[in-house]
């Protein structure tokens, strides 16, 4: 099992290292605007407050200001950029793992190894791992280092915080993907499942939450994900935490009691 995680880790290596690369490039040019912004004068948190709250909850988040550096932060990137893009890149990434084995023919080959399919799916699964940790170590060292030249502050555990607990909200959306990838047999379709879910998912957070409908959001992984509180309040909710923790497991373990009861032969 740890050779088939090592190999495909590997092969994904290059593409985590331009999504982190892609990442920088925005982080530096939106930490950057910063400073210029402060100078303007305007009063964003009166914008911000005639946003509609449905258009606040998906692109601020819990904000409630942005002329602070991390809630700066959390609007421009994290809010956007880590609930809801990367979200959807990774169960997209996840979603081509088992579908793509079974879409080139290779996967009932690699089942003639001496690994059950469940292992194989937990495999496929687990070589995500690095590179999300890779991105989110790279991407975190590149946020606190921009806001140092720029000369603002920000709390060093809080920011690592927010990428920690980022890896347990972005696997379970990988997780999402995964289910789709055993399910189908093309790719695109698996792709489009996937992702399409998580970003189902985070509409029905958004335009369900502070409504009397607010229960029907609490299916979302993004429900238990707010970089806002992590980074501005500093609140870390351990259940929440712990919730998509196990909602990883339950569709990893999900994933692979399907995969192994499906009939390959067709």
């Amino acid at each position: 099992m740890l050779e088939i995680t090592s190999f495909e880790a590997g092969r994904r290596l290059r593409g985590s290292l331009l999504l982190a690369g892609a990442l920088i490039a925005l982080i530096v040019l939106t930490v950057a605007l910063f400073p210029s912004i402060e100078e303007t004068g305007v009063d964003f948190d009166a914008y911000l407050e005639s946003l509609p709250p449905e258009a606040t909850r998906a692109f601020v988040g819990s904000v409630t200001t942005l002329t602070t550096i991390e809630g700066y932060l959390v609007s421009q990137l994290y809010q956007f950029g880590w609930v809801l893009l990367l979200a959807i890149y990774y169960a997209y990434a996840a979603a081509s793992t088992v579908a793509g084995e079974i879409e080139r023919g290779t996967a009932e080959v690699m089942l003639t190894l001496p690994i059950s399919r469940t292992r194989f799916v937990v495999a496929k699964f687990l070589s995500l791992v690095p590179g999300l940790v890779i991105v989110n170590a790279i991407t975190f060292l590149a946020i606190y280092l921009g806001v140092e030249l720029i000369g603002e502050s920000v709390s060093v555990s809080r920011l690592f915080a927010i990428h920690a607990y980022s890896i347990a909200y972005l696997l379970a959306c990988a997780g999402v993907g995964l289910a789709a990838s055993v399910t189908f047999d093309s790719v695109r379709r698996a792709q489009t499942v996937g992702a399409g879910t998580v970003f189902g998912l985070f509409l029905l957070d958004t335009f369900t939450f502070d409504t009397e409908y607010e229960w029907l959001g609490d299916i979302a992984f993004s429900r238990y994900f707010d970089p806002g509180a992590i980074l501005v309040d500093g609140d870390l909710s351990w259940s929440d935490l712990s919730l998509l923790v196990v909602a990883v497991v339950v569709l990893v373990v999900l994933s692979s009691e399907f995969f192994e009861r499906r009939d390959l032969s067709g």
